[in-house]
């Protein structure tokens, strides 16, 4: 039987790693690189991109999927299913979710399509796509399951931490404050992910505190024995050793009600580079899976 309610997603949400695939339409962003442009998760897994990357000429560029492509998306689904949600990463970091509530408009279905703008990327935005599936299992409707999402995502906290900031400066991602100079080569920054906008909250001094003190954030907006549900990414072979060391030092404070790792996508480490450990938590209480 035809689900009522289609899916679609973009490709930084890692929802394969999460067994939606089959359930989701994924557009993909486009990365281009050294003049070629390759599609994210179809023409460009994680560690083809770390290869091309670390070969590259120039920095990286991504690319939205196009409002032409989400009217082609939105037309098909329309055809067999009679609502549309559509969940993407955030708006401040992306045309992505911007054309898509064009293509909507573009073919008068915007009563019928429901765009999402997450206000997250990456695997904390592939949750919130496990959680609207919930939700629609559920019977939700798609507008009621955006508005749980929307709340959801305000109760989410993502920190992560990169080995330099020079390609968020670069791609325009974070702005850089005056005097912000060359620092130390164990210098790590750490930053957080507001109201869909990067904000750097601190820098410290080596890969054990990085680690330390994203796990002190997480306690600090919860407390210790809150449990959580938790995505945690991860970029080149110090930023895996990190999420490893993330995972362990976190799970001994709060009781992981589920526990997702993936590696970053290409679209997102254009952005970052290599060598980045993040997370993205919200508590358990206010899941739907599998409730």
């Amino acid at each position: 039987m035809t689900s009522r309610v289609a899916r679609v997603t973009d490709s930084t949400s890692e929802v394969g790693s999460l067994g939606l695939t089959p359930s989701w339409t994924v557009v993909p962003l486009e990365i281009e690189i050294d003049g070629r442009r390759l599609r994210e998760g179809h023409d460009l897994s994680p560690a083809e991109f770390y290869t091309l990357f670390q070969q590259a000429n120039a920095v990286p560029v991504t690319i939205p999927p196009s409002p032409d492509r989400f009217v082609d998306v939105y037309e098909d689904l329309l055809g067999k299913h009679e609502r549309v949600l559509s969940i993407h990463l955030s708006g401040e970091l992306s045309r992505t979710v911007e054309h898509a509530r064009q293509a909507a408009a573009r073919i008068g279905a915007s009563d019928r399509v429901v765009v999402v703008d997450s206000r997250l990327a990456g695997l904390p935005l592939g949750l919130l796509c496990l959680e609207a599936e919930a939700r629609l299992g559920e019977g939700q409707d798609p507008v009621e399951v955006a508005r749980a999402l929307q709340t959801l995502a305000a109760s989410t906290r993502v920190y992560f931490s990169v080995y330099t900031l020079d390609f968020l400066y670069l791609s325009g991602r974070l702005d850089r404050p005056a005097g912000d100079g060359p620092k130390g080569q164990d210098d790590r920054p750490v930053l957080a992910l507001e109201e869909g906008r990067l904000a750097l909250i601190e820098r410290v001094v080596g890969e054990t505190t990085r680690v330390e003190r994203m796990v002190e954030h997480v306690a600090g907006a919860w407390g210790a024995d809150e449990p959580i549900v938790a995505a945690c990414v991860y970029a080149g072979a110090r930023g895996e050793q990190a999420a490893r060391e993330l995972e362990r030092t976190l799970g001994e404070l709060h009781p992981p009600a589920r526990w997702h790792r993936a590696p970053l996508g290409p679209a997102l480490s254009a952005h970052t580079g290599f060598d980045v450990c993040g997370i993205g938590v919200y508590p358990a209480r206010l899941s739907a899976v599998g409730r």
